[in-house]
């Protein structure tokens, strides 16, 4: 009788480690699921956040070189003037930059000029230009003064 109850309990816990091995794997497989959704997860921000600082960068060397035209006179403007320059992320040519520049002006009237900037972003799979770009558009007025002005201008005492 005392056999007995011992082979009764030996048989219980034998079922038992074996449920608690099944329990294991399934709880194991489980985890291995959630934790490959949640690398893909990570994966795919890692790669938007990038994106995104790759057109900011764009952004801010197109910014950058508006800026700089503004310092010069009205008559520098097409000097500035340039196609498809290699630049790194600073705005600086480099031609191993990531990042390539176009600069064009065009006469809206006599006083008026509207520039461009159009910067495109290297796909870095691969390593070519392939559309993504961003670009900036603004306006460059000649101010008229009383002796350059057909009409006679606006004096500055008149208003």
């Amino acid at each position: 009788m005392l056999a007995t109850q011992a082979n009764r309990a030996l048989e219980k816990s034998s079922k038992r480690a074996g449920i608690s091995l099944i329990e294991t794997v399934v709880a194991l497989t489980i985890l291995a699921v959630f934790v490959t959704g949640a690398a893909k997860i990570i994966i795919a921000s890692q790669k938007l956040s990038d994106k995104a600082r790759e057109h900011y960068a764009a952004i801010n060397i197109a910014k950058s070189r508006i800026e700089l035209v503004r310092t010069f006179e009205f008559g520098q403007v097409d000097n500035f003037l340039e196609d498809k320059v290699l630049v790194n992320a600073s705005g600086a040519p480099d031609v191993n930059g990531n990042f390539r520049r176009t600069t064009t002006v065009s006469e809206v009237s006599s006083n008026l000029l509207e520039m461009a900037v159009t910067v495109e972003i290297r796909n870095r799979k691969k390593l070519a230009f392939t559309g993504e770009r961003e670009q900036l558009r603004t306006f460059f007025a000649e101010y008229l003064t009383e002796e350059s002005s057909v009409g006679g201008g606006v004096s500055p005492n008149s208003i």
